[in-house]
C-alpha cells in the first residue's frame, strides 16, 4: 500500500504547486490540501499566497476615464434584493468537481469616476449561488494578473464570463441562493472620487454613512466568501431615484487553493 511522505521539503526556487492531498489522508498535523501544516505568517498572509503563485488581482482593461466600466442606468432596490437581476460584479467559479478549486475573495475597491444621475443614496446587496451560470447578458471581462513575475500561473477565473464588471445583467436565482449582506453606503448622491472598499473576512464594523457632502472612502467588512466549484459572487449597487449611470474603476483581490 502506498503511503505518504510527509517531511519537510525546502523550498530553494519557484515552482509548481504540489498535488493536492484527497479526503481522509493521514498527516502529523492538521495543515491545508495541499499537506502543509499551519501555521502563524511573518508578515501578512496575501505573501505567502504571492509567494506560491495563488493570489490574483483583476482591474479595469486599462486606466482612461473613457473606457471605465459604466454601470446600470437606473438601478434600484427592486434590482438588487432576493430578485438581483443586475449586479455591477458578477464572479463564477468554473472549475470542474475534479479539479476543485476554491476562489476566496480578499477585496473588492470601486471608485466613483461620475456619479449615477438623481440618485438618492448610495447602497450595496451581495448574493451568493450555485449552479448554472446567473449571468444572461452583458458585462466587462476585467484584467487579471498574477503579481509574482517569477510564476505564470493561470487564473481559473480567467475564463470567458467568469469574471465581469458593469452592467451585468443576471437571470433568476437558484433555490439555493443566499442573500450574503446588504447597506448604506451614504446617505445622499454619490461624488466622484468617493471609494467604497470591501474587505472580505475583515472584522465586522459600523458602516454608519454620514451626509457630508465630501469625497470619502466607505469601508465595509464583509463575511468571508469561499466559492467552489460553479458557485457565484453577485455584488449590486443601487440608488433609488437614479436616472443615468454611474462611472466606475474597479480592482479586486482573490486567492485560489
Amino acid at each position: 500500500m502506498a503511503t505518504n511522505d510527509y517531511r519537510s521539503q525546502l523550498r530553494t526556487q519557484d515552482a509548481s504547486l504540489p498535488s493536492k492531498t484527497g479526503n481522509a489522508t493521514y498527516g502529523p498535523a492538521r495543515g491545508n490540501r495541499y499537506g502543509e501544516a499551519y501555521a502563524w505568517l511573518k508578515g501578512r498572509s496575501r505573501w505567502a499566497h504571492a509567494l506560491e503563485g495563488t493570489y490574483f488581482v483583476a482591474h479595469n482593461a486599462t486606466n482612461d476615464a473613457s473606457t471605465t466600466l459604466a454601470g446600470h442606468a437606473a438601478p434600484v432596490l427592486a434590482d438588487a434584493d432576493a430578485t438581483m437581476t443586475k449586479p455591477f460584479v458578477f464572479i463564477r467559479n468554473p472549475s470542474s468537481a475534479s479539479t476543485d478549486t476554491r476562489v476566496i475573495l480578499d477585496f473588492i475597491e470601486i471608485e466613483v469616476v461620475t456619479a449615477g444621475a438623481n440618485g438618492t443614496t448610495a447602497s450595496y446587496a451581495m448574493q451568493l449561488d450555485t449552479g448554472a451560470t446567473r449571468r444572461s447578458s452583458g458585462g466587462t471581462a476585467l484584467t487579471i494578473v498574477n503579481p509574482n513575475m517569477a510564476q505564470s500561473n493561470d487564473s481559473v477565473l480567467d475564463e470567458t464570463n467568469a469574471l465581469l464588471g458593469g452592467a451585468v445583467v443576471a437571470g433568476a436565482e437558484n433555490s439555493t441562493s443566499r442573500d450574503l449582506m446588504f447597506g448604506d453606503l451614504r446617505p445622499s448622491i454619490e461624488i466622484a472620487g468617493d471609494k467604497k472598499l470591501f474587505i472580505f473576512g475583515g472584522d465586522p464594523v459600523d458602516v454608519t454613512a454620514s451626509a457630508a457632502a465630501a469625497v470619502r472612502t466607505q469601508i465595509v467588512n464583509a463575511p468571508p466568501v469561499v466559492l467552489g466549484p460553479s458557485d457565484q459572487f453577485l455584488l449590486a449597487l443601487y440608488a433609488p431615484s437614479q436616472s443615468a449611470a454611474g462611472v466606475y474603476k474597479l480592482r479586486l483581490g482573490w486567492v485560489e487553493i
